[in-house]
């Protein structure tokens, strides 16, 4: 037997394909059937327009498109030998930026998403959870848009800033400002403690093991409860590969499959079109327009659980260490996440000198250099993110993307499955399959952007 499945609630469209044995999924393919064509768009383009086109590939993570446009064109003067220099303050508002979207994007996916889809597998009555009605979904919302606010601060505006440009930022924040930014962070802080564990966020994360989870109130307890009754614990496991692609002062970049390595090399990524549309040919067959990505020829999955099992981060290896990489892992890992980025950006704010240079001009135009290539990697929300650039006098004549959600939810290959394929492969309910998918946060307008 075969469904098909509309997967709604998500940015965009997908479509969840099942083949079924005796009551268990055999089998999984995810479509993705929207596209807009950026890396076209930009073709011909200055390179400075990717700093305004790649932060609109997506209202949730435009501020980590932004700063892999940025870098990827720091990277290209770098290439030149002409290397910009950043200033300690510019490299801090950046990452700042980054931080806050990603608390935001974690507090509405677990609330809005996560939380009401395993409520309903134990009552159709969410009651306080109830998407645009419940008071908990009402109040995570709030609280997000407030945290979001700081952002704004130095960005201008949110979503799809473009306050990051070569040479720094444009920003120049007051300590006034500064100090209502740790004010909106705080909102979350409260909220953090309050609702999501039920205890303070220093003695969360001072917690190393599964056995911690006696300490947890909150919803946070309420989704182990709920996952556990339903097994999440055992559904939703992959192939237990991981990879990041960056580094910063919070998370290490390398890879996982029986061990943690810490180098990375970028040329050992390759994209395959195979099952992916094309504008022009025989698509028939073809199934979506994704494609997939594979390191040295093997599919890992990226995301928050992947940087904390890298970072080593102990809560959350105790956890993967008794039930590998299985939905209930991957999401406590995010919200694990959240607070991990609410102690840092409120430690990044309190560093940023006021006193200092926002942003030093670079020497030369873009537009000046003949012929260049460069590539760059940040952290998203949803995983490790990639530009790569091709510039050919003055204009951009490639721009590559690889989401994280490509890394996460792209085809199969001729070798194996994808990654979230494969986790869904053994779950005996479209629901349970549907809160796998989810546990992957998908996002089809990154995936085919």
């Amino acid at each position: 037997m075969k469904t098909v499945n509309l997967v709604e609630r998500i940015e965009g469209e997908a479509k969840l394909n099942c083949s079924w044995k005796n009551g268990i999924i055999i089998d999984s393919r995810i479509d993705f059937l929207n596209f807009r064509g950026f890396e076209y768009i930009l073709e011909d383009k200055s390179p400075l327009d990717a700093l305004v086109y790649t932060p609109r590939i997506c209202g949730i993570c435009g501020q980590a498109h932004l700063n892999a446009a940025v870098e990827v064109l720091e990277k290209a003067y770098e290439n030149i030998d002409e290397k910009l220099e950043i200033t300690p303050k510019a490299k801090l508002l950046r990452q700042i930026g980054l931080n806050i979207e990603m608390i935001d994007s974690h507090i509405k996916w677990f609330y809005m998403f996560i939380l009401p889809d395993i409520i309903k597998l134990n009552s159709n009555d969410l009651n306080i959870y109830e998407p645009l009605k419940g008071k908990k979904w009402l109040e995570a919302c709030k609280v997000a848009s407030e945290t979001i606010k700081a952002l704004a601060i130095i960005a201008g505006q949110w979503p799809h800033s473009s306050y990051m440009i070569p040479g720094g930022v444009m920003s120049d924040p007051t300590k006034m400002d500064l100090i209502n930014m740790q004010n909106y962070l705080q909102i979350a802080i409260n909220f953090f403690e309050d609702s999501i564990v039920d205890t303070s966020l220093d003695n969360y994360l001072s917690f190393t093991s599964f056995a911690n989870f006696e300490k947890i109130g909150g919803d946070l307890k309420l989704f182990k409860d709920l996952a556990f009754k339903y097994e999440l614990q055992n559904y939703g496991k992959s192939y237990n590969r991981f990879i990041s692609l960056s580094e910063t002062n919070l998370f290490k970049k390398g890879r996982f499959s029986s061990k943690v390595i810490n180098k990375i090399d970028l040329s050992k990524i390759l994209e395959n079109s195979d099952s992916t549309f094309t504008l022009s040919g025989d698509n028939t067959q073809k199934h979506t327009w994704s494609k997939n990505v594979t390191y040295d020829d093997a599919f890992f999955e990226t995301g928050p659980l992947a940087r904390a099992i890298i970072s080593n981060r102990k809560f959350v290896k105790d956890i993967h260490k008794n039930f590998d990489d299985s939905a209930f892992t991957r999401v406590l890992a995010r919200l694990d996440e959240l607070a991990f980025l609410l102690e840092d950006t409120k430690n990044l704010i309190s560093k940023v000198n006021t006193k200092e240079a926002s942003f030093i001009k670079p020497k030369i135009s873009l537009n000046k250099i003949d012929k260049i290539e460069a590539s760059s990697a940040v952290e998203a929300t949803r995983g490790s993110l990639y530009h790569k650039i091709d510039i050919e006098k003055g204009k951009i004549k490639l721009y590559d993307v690889i989401t994280p959600t490509v890394w996460n939810l792209g085809p199969s290959n001729k070798k194996e499955q994808g990654i979230a394929q494969k986790a869904i492969i053994g779950t005996s309910s479209i629901d349970i399959a549907k809160i796998i998918l989810r546990s992957f946060d998908v996002c089809s307008v990154c995936t085919t952007h």
